[in-house]
């Protein structure tokens, strides 16, 4: 049997999850050894085998015959183990914007020359903003790539577009943030949720225009508010552009919000309630359109058993610095 045919063999035997995810990686991740200072709950790896004979440079993959896992890798799937246990309506979200210093207003500027995970932002603030034109540039990128899926020739996953308008208005009920989510055509409502914080991750970027964040945020379902008691302390108007593709979505959303009231109004203050000004983002987010296959990942981890967890966050983190790195 020919070397090309046993290939094929080998590819239909393959899951075809399992085949898609590793086709999928910008680069292969071997885990690093498990004896290493930093102790990693995530990975733990064989060593690595040396080139064929017939390679003209036959280098082993290092002294001790292991190949280290990229560290901003390793820091982004820790994060990711430890914040995803036990978790439900989990939302993983990671988005492009801007690292900015709280006192001067301006973009961070950290003394490192390749990216970097921030484990203080006490001093920073991110900016979930970009231009008009790279956001305009972006929409032509995903659109490129929704041509590019279809062509007959395309052998990989297709990219699917949406468009949606959506208004979502925010309660404040016995001290809870509710959100109350319509189509803004129909009005029919799509989801009332309060958004609970469980940790976010960010990266610094200093070779691209865009930096970085991760957040895990949990989406707990609540029944509708009565709108004739309770009125609404802001809404926010979001016209969307989602492209999907395997486990994640792109989106690309331009959100208005309207000028409205800031904090609770006090009933002995004189003049005006405090009102903060009416603004316009343009936000791209990669959100994980099926958290439960990167939990189940997890849970198998955790299990030590096989698993492809260290593979996802690789293509999650790859998709993030892709779209960093062609940021005008």
């Amino acid at each position: 049997m020919s070397e090309q045919n046993q290939r094929k063999r080998q590819r239909a035997s393959t899951p075809e999850f399992q085949r898609r995810v590793s086709a999928a990686s910008l680069s292969a991740i071997v885990n690093p050894d498990p004896t290493v200072l930093i102790p990693s709950p995530t990975f733990h790896s064989p060593a690595v085998e040396s080139p064929p004979a017939h390679s003209p440079l036959r280098l082993e993959a290092n002294l001790f015959g292991t190949r280290p896992v990229e560290d901003i890798v390793r820091v982004v799937a820790d994060f990711m183990y430890t914040h995803m246990k036990d978790r439900t309506n989990i939302e993983i979200e990671g988005k492009l914007g801007r690292l900015v210093d709280k006192k001067s207003g301006q973009r961070v500027s950290l003394p490192v020359v390749s990216e970097t995970a921030l484990n203080d932002d006490k001093f920073t603030r991110f900016e979930s903003n970009m231009t008009v034109q790279q956001h305009a540039m972006f929409n032509k990128l995903f659109n490129q790539r929704v041509d590019e899926t279809r062509r007959p020739e395309f052998r990989g996953s297709r990219v699917e577009y949406r468009h949606t308008k959506e208004i979502d208005h925010f309660y404040r009920i016995n001290g809870t943030r509710v959100r109350v989510t319509r189509n803004k055509e129909t009005g029919e409502v799509l989801g009332v949720i309060t958004k609970i914080k469980v940790a976010d991750l960010n990266i610094y970027s200093p070779r691209t225009k865009l930096d970085i964040r991760i957040t895990i945020n949990e989406e707990q379902p609540l029944d509708m508010p009565d709108t004739e008691v309770h009125k609404h302390i802001m809404e926010r108007h979001k016209d969307r552009l989602s492209y999907k593709q395997d486990l994640w979505s792109f989106d690309l959303t331009q959100v208005i919000s309207p000028e409205h009231t800031v904090g609770p109004v006090n009933p002995y203050a004189t003049g005006p309630p405090k009102t903060a000004p009416a603004t316009t983002t343009h936000e791209l987010e990669l959100e994980v359109a099926h958290p439960e296959v990167w939990m189940a990942e997890r849970a198998k981890v955790a299990a030590n058993r096989p698993n492809n967890f260290h593979e996802i966050t690789h293509i999650f983190l790859g998709n993030l610095k892709a779209l960093a790195k062609r940021a005008i």
